[in-house]
C-alpha cells in the first residue's frame, strides 16, 4: 500500500493576454485573444498536469500540457490561430512523459488519463500518453470537441480512443460525478462553464481532502472575488462552479485547490501527501 497522493506537474508555461484569468479587467469580451491587443497586456503563467496515486499503487494523470513538438514547431503543431492566443515554451524535460518517466511512471502504466477538458494547452500533450490504458473526458465535453468551437484543436486527439465517463453519482456543483474506485477516495464531478464539460476532481482521505479544478478558476481570486476566466462556455454556470469552489475552500478539511495555471508558490511543483 502507498500514500494518496498529488503531485504537481510543471509542464512549461504559456504566454496570453491578462484577461485570460479575469475578462473584467476589458470591456472587450474578446480581450482574451489577444486581437488588437498590446503585448504589454501579456502575461507568462504555469501549465500544470496532476499525478494521482491511489493507495493500491493505480495512478491517475490529469491533463496532458504541452506537445514536445510545440519546442521546435509551435506553429504547426497547435495551428496558428491557437498560437496567436496561447504561445507555448516547455523546456527540455517538461514534457509529461518525461515528468512521469523521471517519476519512475510510463504512460502504459497509469490507471488512465483524465482531461479536465481539452482545451489546447492541457490536450497538446496527449499524443505523449497515448499508451494509457483509457482516456477520458466528460460526455459533455466529448460532446462539445465534435462541434465547430474553434478552442478546439482535432488533430491533437485524432485517432486516440477518447471515453466519456459514466456518471453515477450526484457529487459537486451540477451532481454528476464518478466515484474512480468506489471507495470515495477519488471522486471526479462535472464543473462546467469554463467549457460545456469541464470537470473537476476530490481527493480525499481520513475527511481532508485536495480539490483539482483545472480551469474552473486561475488562482485563488478567481474563486473568492468570483472572476470569471476570458474563455467561458456559461457565465452562469462558471458563477455557479466558482461559487461551489469557494464554499469548499473554507471548509475545514481542504488541503489545497489545484488549478492548471496558478503561479503561486503555493501550488509550485511538489507532492501533496494526504
Amino acid at each position: 500500500m502507498t500514500d494518496l497522493s498529488v503531485r504537481i506537474l510543471e509542464t512549461g508555461t504559456v504566454t496570453v493576454d491578462k484577461t485570460i484569468q479575469n475578462r473584467g479587467l476589458s470591456k472587450n469580451k474578446l480581450a482574451f485573444v489577444g486581437l488588437f491587443r498590446s503585448k504589454k497586456e501579456r502575461i507568462t503563467i504555469p501549465v500544470k498536469c496532476f499525478l494521482i496515486t491511489h493507495p493500491s499503487g493505480k495512478r491517475i494523470l490529469v491533463d496532458a500540457g504541452w506537445d514536445s513538438r510545440v519546442r521546435k514547431h509551435p506553429i504547426s503543431t497547435i495551428s496558428f490561430p491557437l498560437y496567436f492566443t496561447s504561445k507555448p515554451t516547455l523546456p527540455i524535460g517538461e514534457a509529461v512523459d518525461e515528468q512521469l518517466i523521471s517519476n519512475g511512471v510510463q504512460p502504459k502504466d497509469l490507471f488512465a488519463v483524465i482531461m479536465s477538458h481539452m482545451d489546447i494547452d492541457h490536450a497538446s500533450g496527449l499524443r505523449l500518453v497515448k499508451d494509457s490504458p483509457k482516456i477520458y473526458l466528460s460526455p459533455e465535453e466529448n460532446e462539445a470537441i465534435h462541434s465547430c468551437d474553434p478552442r478546439y484543436s482535432k488533430k491533437t486527439y485524432k485517432g486516440l480512443s477518447l471515453t466519456s465517463i459514466a456518471w453515477n453519482g450526484t457529487y459537486g456543483p451540477f451532481e454528476k460525478s464518478w466515484d474512480v474506485f468506489g471507495d470515495g477516495s477519488v471522486i471526479v464531478f462535472l464543473s462546467s462553464g469554463h467549457s460545456k464539460g469541464s470537470l473537476s476532481i476530490k481527493v480525499e482521505k481520513d475527511g481532508r481532502f485536495i480539490l483539482v479544478v483545472g480551469d474552473s478558476g486561475y488562482n485563488e481570486e478567481s474563486w473568492e472575488k468570483g472572476y470569471l476566466p476570458g474563455p467561458v462556455y456559461s457565465k452562469e454556470e462558471i458563477k455557479k462552479t466558482l461559487a461551489w469552489i469557494q464554499e469548499q475552500r473554507q471548509k475545514k478539511g481542504c488541503v489545497a485547490c489545484l488549478c492548471a495555471h496558478d503561479p503561486s508558490e503555493k501550488t509550485k511543483p511538489q507532492l501533496i501527501v494526504l
